[in-house]
């Protein structure tokens, strides 16, 4: 069963504010490390939310069941950058 591009979006959404929130706590070098990953996630991320009003997308399970595990990633500030690069990944197959 597909996934709208709404859905993704939506899940990304969730991703993206736990990955703000965990950044907000992790420790300076993390920051330091992170801070171009998130920025460009925000970035792709309201791209990706005009394109979605431009054309309707479909996206498969893969790509959702990806994104759910991203959630789960940017949870531990120890993943945060693999998260972030992971998140920035399945976004730009879409942009």
């Amino acid at each position: 069963m597909s996934q709208t591009l709404g859905a993704l979006i939506a899940d990304a959404q969730e991703a993206y504010a736990t990955a703000a929130v965990t950044y907000q706590g992790a420790t300076i070098d993390q920051k330091v490390k992170s801070k171009p990953a998130l920025d460009k996630a925000a970035s792709q991320l309201v791209a990706l939310q005009a394109k979605q009003l431009d054309e309707a997308k479909e996206v498969d399970a893969e790509d959702e069941a990806a994104m759910k595990q991203l959630r789960q990633q940017v949870n531990n500030a120890a993943t945060l950058q693999t998260g972030l690069m992971t998140l920035v990944a399945v976004l730009t197959k879409f942009i």
